[in-house]
């Protein structure tokens, strides 16, 4: 059914039912009252003027030409509710006459292409209190202050904690911290949130509603990157935040400026907080993996870490702006073809983490870097990648990787459970060695298994076979070797159990023979007259080789 209207005059409210098809062409209405918009609405170059209190509601998506809000009026667009202005948004109002509504629903969504304009955008705080969140500012100049740091009963009569993460020293920076010699005023000069930047936020409160103030977000953006670190392990890591009042995508055909970044599968990755999982999730914008539900989008005032190959700057336009459930921060995804996962969970306070495998690449190759969880009763799964720590990885078939090691933490003693997600018809064997009970579970015939944990237990308790034979490959030692340039580096925090080290140069001349205790990093000046050196470690749990190209 097509309803065509051409109105001038003022009107009152507004409700399009479901199955009605409503078009404004080229014409004004005045809106005095509630827009309510369950069916299908098309507005082709028409202007909406919001002339009282309107909330903007709906099961469906409304876009609009132009919209004018006057002096005195006030337009609020309710949680879960999506609104597209592609032509001019005018708020002749303060903040207060344009409000995003959030609440434990969801988060209103605001996709416009106008500068300098005025709004209030609301942040529900989900979750338990205390709970850790990533957040990051809609609007260009919201003060660090007033309900955002709100009184309490913490020993220094606050009622919240607020962080931003500092890539040079590999520190989080609280907010009172004025004191030291790199602290909040050295790394964060301004008063206002600042563009672009992700924070870490909790409050002592209950799931109260915060509001950013002032104008919104749009256009171009370009926020500075670090990468240099001295730990290894967060070299290049920088938090950052979706500045718009919409999601983003991170697969976006295009708006995105990332050449600064370390690239993986043919892509980016990105790191959201998962509070339920007590983990970081990563996803990829090449090959659409996610692990720890999430995904390629990235909702309005969330924080992200991205990892800098070097020094520069990640770019973003409104090309990258969508709707999409503004308020769900994490959703499941389906199954990929050659995608295998495999989920631990925690039977004491569900909190998980989660790996993934590709299969179908023409060499294989480390994926997205293991962010290890900050909170220690975390549980932890990661697969090894020659000096590194992964959570994602990419492989060429399951013939050439008949076993492939997954090491796990389990942050704290108790019950887990791994449950394996895959394609039957895509993976002739799919078994999960518990090599500390000896146990074998077909995880076809079940995709879950069940055991016990200690904090004691060896790392490398765990491989998954895809096939017979090439017990090397999960004999090797969850150990990493490395150069900074100028040092080897042995890191053993991962083995309990003492272990003897080797270091030859190319020539086969013995540098280096020491027994080295478990659960330490070392480092060593060596001097060698080649360009290489040969690592090798063994205890009874197995060994560990390594070549090093050295400068």
């Amino acid at each position: 059914m097509l309803i065509v209207l051409q109105l001038s005059a003022a009107g009152q409210g507004v409700i399009i039912p479901s199955g009605i098809y409503m078009n404004l062409s080229q014409a004004t209405m005045v809106l005095q009252g509630n827009w309510v918009n369950n069916g299908n609405y098309s507005d082709q170059n028409g202007t909406i003027i919001i002339n009282g209190n309107t909330d903007i509601s709906g099961s469906s998506l409304n876009s609009f030409g132009n919209i004018t809000i006057i002096p005195g009026a006030m337009l609020s667009i309710q949680p879960q509710n999506s609104v597209t202005v592609s032509g001019a948004l005018t708020n002749n109002a303060d903040a207060s006459g344009l409000v995003l509504k959030s609440d434990t629903t969801g988060t209103a969504s605001l996709i416009h292409n106008t500068n300098n304009v005025a709004a209030t955008d609301q942040r529900y705080i989900s979750g338990a209190e205390e709970a850790w969140h990533f957040l990051s500012s809609p609007v260009s100049d919201q003060n660090i202050g007033g309900s955002w740091l709100p009184s309490g009963t913490y020993g220094n009569g606050t009622g919240y904690d607020l962080y931003l993460w500092n890539e040079p020293n590999s520190c989080w920076i609280y907010k009172l911290n004025t004191t030291s010699t790199i602290n909040w005023n050295t790394v964060h000069p301004g008063s206002d949130f600042a563009i672009g930047r992700g924070y870490l936020y909790s409050v002592q409160a209950t799931n109260p509603t915060k509001a950013f103030v002032g104008n919104l977000n749009n256009g171009s953006i370009s926020y500075g990157l670090a990468s240099s670190s001295g730990d290894v392990n967060l070299k290049g890591f920088n938090l950052v935040g979706n500045p718009y009042p919409s999601s983003i995508d991170w697969q976006a055909a295009s708006g995105w400026t990332r050449s600064n970044l370390v690239g993986t599968g043919g892509g980016y990755d990105m790191w959201i907080w998962n509070p339920k999982a007590n983990n970081y999730g990563v996803f990829n914008s090449a090959t659409g993996i996610g692990t720890n539900s999430v995904t390629r989008y990235i909702a309005p005032m969330q924080g992200y870490f991205v990892l800098a190959s070097s020094a520069g700057n990640l770019g973003m336009n409104n090309n990258i702006r969508v709707h999409n459930s503004a308020g769900n921060w994490f959703k499941s995804t389906g199954i990929t073809p050659g995608l295998l996962s495999l989920v631990v969970q925690s039977e004491t306070d569900n909190s998980f983490d989660e790996v993934s495998l590709l299969f179908g690449y023409t060499a294989n190759q480390a994926g997205a870097t293991k962010l290890f969880s900050r909170v220690a009763i975390a549980p932890s799964l990661f697969m090894p990648s020659g000096s590194e720590y992964c959570s994602v990885r990419y492989f060429t078939s399951t013939i050439d990787n008949t076993t492939v090691p997954v090491m796990f933490k389990p942050g704290r003693d108790g019950n887990y459970i791994f449950k394996c997600n895959f394609d039957d018809n895509e993976f002739a064997i799919v078994i999960l060695e518990d090599r500390l009970t000896n146990y074998i579970q077909n995880m076809q015939a079940g995709n879950t298994y069940s055991f016990q944990s200690s904090t004691f237990d060896d790392v490398s308790r765990f491989v998954l076979h895809f096939g017979y034979g090439n017990e090397a490959a999960y004999n090797e030692l969850p150990a990493r070797i490395y150069t900074d340039g100028i040092q080897l580096i042995i890191d053993l925090t991962l083995i309990g159990k003492e272990s003897e080290a080797f270091v030859y140069d190319a020539t086969g001349r013995l540098l280096l023979q020491k027994t080295l205790q478990g659960l330490t990093l070392y480092k060593f000046n060596i001097n060698a007259k080649s360009q290489i050196l040969i690592v090798y470690l063994k205890n009874q749990q197995g060994n560990l080789y390594r070549k090093l190209f050295i400068n």
